[in-house]
């Protein structure tokens, strides 16, 4: 499959990049603070411990990964329509709030 990055992909992209997360730690702590906030309507499917039958775990991803997945969805080049519909309802911020939330869960700190 192929992919095309869309200037709001590579917006996301360019903030989280170049090594690691660009975000002041205060910025981050708020990030994660807003993920958790916004992870219920992801962990109803997908399970913090690890993979639910025929659901994909999504703890653990680099901050990239997980928004790059997400922005697919939201542009129609992933084909699932329930998460087609539920990155659609997200905003940037949004996105990179649960990639930052999701991408320390199941990691030791």
């Amino acid at each position: 499959m192929r992919h095309r990055h869309t200037p709001t992909a590579i917006f996301l992209l360019t903030g989280l990049c170049a090594g690691g997360f660009l975000f002041a730690p205060a910025l981050a702590d708020e990030l994660y603070e807003f993920g958790e906030y916004l992870a219920g309507d992801c962990t109803a499917c997908h399970q913090l411990e690890g993979q639910a039958p025929g659901i994909p775990p999504i703890t653990g991803w680099p901050a990239e990964s997980f928004i790059t997945v997400m922005m697919a969805y939201k542009e129609g080049e992933r084909d699932h329509a329930l998460m087609q519909s539920v990155a659609r309802r997200l905003s940037d911020e949004d996105m990179r709030a649960l990639a930052v939330y999701f991408g320390k869960q199941g990691k030791q700190e």
